[in-house]
């Protein structure tokens, strides 16, 4: 279980967050503005040193024009994909 969470906080929710903020065409620092927070915030959840709380959740989720929910739904699936593709290639 712990391994998963380690993925989770350094794979998935950073490829995530990078992938939302893609989609809503924010640069690192429109988004860092937007969320009151530095530049290197930013970048330090997009590379999994940090992890955001649920107010930051939200506060991305709004910046990307999405439930926050949908960040989770996003990253539950992300790890279920990985770990389908993991147990498969174990087999």
């Amino acid at each position: 279980m712990k391994s998963e969470r380690t993925e989770i906080t350094k794979h998935v929710m950073p490829m995530i967050l990078r992938r939302y903020r893609d989609a809503a065409g924010l640069p690192q620092q429109q988004l860092a503005d937007y969320a009151e927070v530095s530049k290197g915030s930013i970048s330090a959840r997009e590379g999994g040193r940090s992890v955001p709380n649920v107010d930051m959740l939200i506060t991305l989720a709004r910046a990307f024009g999405v439930r926050p929910g949908e960040l989770l739904d996003a990253v539950v699936d992300e790890t279920e994909k990985r770990n389908a593709a993991t147990v498969k290639t174990a087999s």
